[in-house]
């Protein structure tokens, strides 16, 4: 049984490949358009540059065709700059799709930031927006379901994309809104943390990728994850 599909390419060009009604769940982190000089000099940085994938990157032409490929009652779940999202829910609307929650992701260690200036940056969020439809949610807690995911970010060996995500993050996500043999897709895999948590959860993965070096070492975390 095929596990996992990767594609190295624009989404935008090889989401048109994907079937009608075909995936269960999109879980993605696609740029945040944040890159920018800074005056971190004092610790170690110069800039916040990620790379030129996060340079005035297209963020809601993609959630068209991402709307098209959902099952009736399927999910997306939408990393962003908070700054952002608002643009993100209104094209996820104007696609058919329902906004429903807020979900934001808690840092236990968070970049350091100039305290006597700033607020530290100790969060991010997500969109949860779902397909008119029977939508999955896998409830975790006794009680309540609270929209609050506590993890740290990679380090060391771990870490090989800048803005990687916990695959343990993703794996919780993953629980809640799909279920076993389900088909996950992230049209902006980066390193591949998405599907490495897809595969580890018994469901199937489809992944998309534009830069060659990321797209590379993706491949050989699935491979290592089968």
């Amino acid at each position: 049984m095929v596990r996992f599909l990767i594609e190295k390419g624009d989404c935008l060009e090889k989401l048109k490949q994907v079937p009608d009604d075909y995936i269960d769940l999109i879980l993605t982190d696609p740029p945040y358009n944040i890159s920018k000089d800074n005056n971190f000099t004092s610790m170690g940085r110069s800039s916040i540059d990620f790379g030129e994938w996060d340079h005035n990157a297209d963020l809601t032409s993609w959630i068209k065709e991402g709307a098209r490929v959902l099952k009736p009652g399927g999910g997306m779940v939408i990393f962003n700059a908070w700054l952002k999202l608002p643009n993100i829910a209104n094209a996820c609307e104007d696609s058919g799709l329902i906004v429903k929650d807020l979900l934001r992701w808690e840092k236990s260690n968070p970049m350091p930031r100039n305290r006597n200036r700033r607020y530290i940056v100790d969060c991010e969020f997500a969109l949860w927006v779902v397909k008119r439809g029977q939508w999955t949610f896998n409830r975790q807690d006794e009680k309540y379901q609270r929209p609050e995911f506590v993890y740290s970010i990679p380090s060391g060996k771990k870490r090989v994309h800048p803005t990687q995500k916990p695959v343990k993050l993703m794996e919780e996500l993953i629980k809640i809104h799909s279920n076993e043999n389900d088909i996950v897709l992230d049209p902006f895999m980066g390193s591949g943390s998405t599907g490495v948590a897809t595969l580890n959860l018994n469901r199937k993965f489809i992944g998309i990728e534009l830069d060659d070096k990321y797209y590379d070492a993706a491949k050989n975390r699935l491979v290592e994850a089968t």
